[in-house]
């Protein structure tokens, strides 16, 4: 008996291994799934454009700005897991401040194949390329979900705000639920996006939203965010994962007038 125990053990044994190899492996197709709208026109206001992210592999990260030449602060605004930047343009517009939206590579029209150190640093090179052909211009991240993670990993001094849709501590504390928790999700996950040691350095203007009814990132998870920014402004919801930040636009819109000049009037075709 103990002899067909220990025979069992080391079975069970072997499969957690396995699971936990596969589970490194394909970790990355879950969390970046590129997506291309390829009959989809932007609003006239938009202007496209490209940036070189790797010199030595040629690889360029391809956007929007939308909004170009109206007044108020920059959003630099990063798009949640899969998506294309050009779904948000419309949603954008309505902003009525200038929206640059990059494309993580391979979504959209960016080159290469994305991981979270490619990422954080063409996101980094984003933020630069900004603050280039719009200097002396107060300067907003904005993040949608995973782009939330982005934002909050690319912050520094110079940041004038942040809009933070859905926010997280990490992608291992959002997995770590369900029968995902019996796999050491911190060791195997490749992909981390940890925000926790950034939490302490946002600016003074952050507004985050999130629902009560996402079952993507639990509204208790970003709970544990906003025990760490005791400053920001809230807007507290109810839809569903992907309809958080459509529904929540006119509040976004109200809070960037309310914390930034020269916002000007509602122009585009939201509420």
């Amino acid at each position: 008996m103990r002899r067909k125990l220990k025979r069992l053990g080391k079975v069970l044994g072997q499969i957690y291994v396995v699971v936990c190899a596969v589970l490194w492996s394909i970790q990355g197709f879950f969390i970046f799934r590129p997506d291309t709208f390829e009959n989809l026109v932007p609003p006239p206001s938009t202007i496209e454009y490209e940036i070189v992210v790797d010199e030595a592999k040629d690889i360029k990260s391809r956007g929007y700005l939308v909004n170009p030449t109206l007044p108020g602060p920059v959003i630099l605004f990063f798009g949640g897991r899969g998506d294309d930047a050009l779904g948000y343009t419309y949603m954008m517009e309505d902003l009525n401040v200038p929206v640059v939206l990059p494309n993580y590579r391979g979504h959209g029209k960016s080159d290469g194949r994305p991981s979270e150190r490619t990422t954080i640093a063409d996101a980094m090179i984003t933020l630069h390329m900004v603050r280039e052909q719009f200097p002396n211009r107060p300067v907003v991240l904005m993040g949608d979900s995973i782009g939330s993670a982005v934002a909050i990993r690319i912050v520094d001094s110079n940041i004038a705000g942040m809009v933070l849709v859905s926010p997280f501590r990490s992608l291992a504390d959002v997995a770590n639920r369900s029968l995902l928790r019996i796999v050491p999700l911190r060791l195997i996950m490749r992909h981390k996006f940890d925000t926790r040691s950034k939490l302490d350095s946002l600016p003074d203007k952050v507004l985050v939203v999130y629902s009560k009814n996402d079952e993507i990132i639990l509204a208790k998870e970003t709970e544990r965010v906003l025990e760490r920014i005791p400053q920001a402004d809230l807007v507290i919801d109810n839809e569903e994962h992907a309809f958080i930040i459509g529904d929540n636009l006119h509040r976004i819109r109200q809070w960037l007038v309310q914390n930034f000049e020269s916002i000007g009037t509602h122009h585009g075709r939201g509420p």
